[in-house]
């Protein structure tokens, strides 16, 4: 844990030999746990690169006590669904009615792997422990900081903090078990 925790201070300073060794690390298997749902190379390094672009564009905010497994496969699974969203919501209407009276194969398998997506989050996120898991909604699904969670619970930041990167560390983990 010190090591990374070096690591993540190292890539706050925008120290570019600390990135190379993050993507040298997770590269692959972002790549892999995408493609899994995404079943296009072209999609999958997408999300890697959006990925790995965040990472460095919010270097300066990463909390060292958040283990980075968790942040990075936590932000993959929000840029694999905004694909899936995307890939939908450019639909025009004709063709929206289109493929509900065909249901082409393509958009069929689709279908279901954004659902296959979903149901994993939610199988992973119902892995928590209770107020953990009350934590990471309140954070993540209702953009609720880590102080506002705190005052409102009546717990420390620091609880609060520590939830979430146990959180973000057994989702990770979790995704990754489940994907390969």
């Amino acid at each position: 844990m010190q090591a990374e925790q070096t690591l993540l201070r190292q890539l706050r300073n925008a120290d570019p030999t600390a990135f190379r060794r993050v993507y040298d690390r997770y590269v692959q298997r972002i790549y892999y746990f995408s493609i899994s749902f995404l079943k296009s190379p072209e999609a999958a390094q997408q999300v890697v690169r959006d990925v790995f672009t965040s990472l460095w564009e919010r270097r300066r905010s990463l909390d060292e006590d958040i283990p980075l497994n968790g942040y990075l496969f936590t932000m993959t699974y929000g840029l694999m669904l905004a694909a899936f969203r995307e890939r939908h919501s450019q639909c025009q209407p004709q063709e929206i009615l289109q493929r509900l009276t065909t249901q082409s194969g393509t958009d069929t398998e689709e279908e279901v792997l954004y659902q296959e997506l979903e149901l994993l989050y939610q199988q992973a996120v119902a892995q928590l422990p209770p107020r953990r898991r009350e934590i990471y909604l309140l954070s993540r699904h209702e953009g609720y900081t880590a102080e506002q969670i705190a005052d409102r619970m009546n717990l420390s930041t620091r609880t609060i903090e520590d939830h979430l990167a146990q959180a973000y560390d057994t989702l990770g983990t979790y995704f990754e078990r489940h994907t390969y």
